[in-house]
């Protein structure tokens, strides 16, 4: 699955298989729209929906699907997740946790071709349909204390399926995701997040580094934040300015905003890029919507942020 903001509106699960019920809240659900180049014929477009939730005092569970739709080709994906955790904290209210997730998933995949031209009788190019599918291993681990957290995801690490277009096996398809976080409180009511994300795709070797901020306040039942994100790569894309060459490093910048009140939660983020390598000046727009089941409990924002 694509990897945007979206895990920075209370849904790290959707990253973190390790996250899969950590905290005692009930069930989980958050699902998600996400458009990107406003007025570009078949820009890309991603639809997600989860959930998950503890089980007993050690165990958590979750699922995930997943459509992602970029021109012409398109996926169709769904995972499971177990995940185990271990708090050496005996009272629930304090947080001292470890927890370890596996999930095991799977895409399909499909590449329309019907509106394509063939004059040359390019074999690769039917006409129709052509489609495939893959399965995935994903593992991690989590590490929670009191406002620390933790996390450190392998995606794809094991991986069986081909590309779509031409149906070559992706030998190193694997995906490093690692982010660090605390919460400062700084009222009883208001509490900052500074987090750092490290994505590294190991088949086109392109690391990238989100920094961000967050602030969170709390109104009586009602959380609000805000905040923004610094997306950057650490390679350069090459390109042609004209006749001369040019490379430029990827760059996004993203704006947050959310609530959560009572048993639902709401947020909206909005992303540009910032170089000069891009589509258009279009933004990418993101919904996001939840809502916590057999959930009746309210914390603080600074507690309940942490999960």
């Amino acid at each position: 699955m694509p990897i945007y903001t979206d895990y920075l509106t209370d849904n790290y699960y959707v990253l973190h298989p390790a996250m899969a019920g950590a905290q005692y809240e009930g069930l989980k659900v958050r699902t998600s729209y996400r458009a990107q180049w406003l007025g570009i014929a078949n820009a890309p477009a991603v639809q997600t929906i989860n959930a998950h939730a503890r089980v007993g005092d050690k165990s958590g569970v979750g699922a995930l699907f997943f459509h992602d739709k970029n021109g012409f080709q398109s996926r169709l994906g769904f995972q499971g997740t177990y995940a185990h955790h271990i708090n050496f904290y005996r009272s629930r209210a304090d947080v001292n946790q470890i927890s370890f997730g596996l999930s095991a998933g799977g895409s399909f995949h499909q590449h329309d071709q019907s509106s394509f031209d063939n004059p040359t009788g390019d074999r690769k190019i039917s006409g129709g349909d052509v489609s495939t599918s893959s399965m995935y291993v994903d593992v991690g681990l989590t590490y929670n204390y009191v406002s620390l957290y933790a996390h450190l995801t392998i995606q794809n690490l094991l991986f069986v399926g081909n590309n779509i277009t031409d149906q070559v096996l992706l030998n190193n398809p694997k995906r490093l995701l690692a982010s660090v976080g605390n919460f400062f409180e700084i009222q009883p009511t208001w509490a900052l997040e500074p987090s750092v994300l490290v994505d590294y795709i190991e088949y086109v070797d392109r690391p990238n580094v989100d920094i961000n901020l967050k602030s969170h306040h709390s109104i009586r039942e009602t959380q609000l934040w805000v905040g923004t994100s610094y997306r950057k790569g650490l390679t350069s894309t090459q390109t042609n300015n004209g006749t001369n060459p040019f490379s430029e490093p990827f760059s996004q910048l993203t704006a947050i905003m959310g609530m959560k009140n009572n048993k639902w939660t709401f947020s909206y983020t909005y992303t540009v890029g910032t170089g000069n390598i891009k589509i258009n000046n279009s933004g990418f727009h993101q919904l996001t919507l939840g809502i916590d089941i057999l959930n009746n409990s309210y914390r603080p924002t600074i507690i309940r942020a942490i999960l």
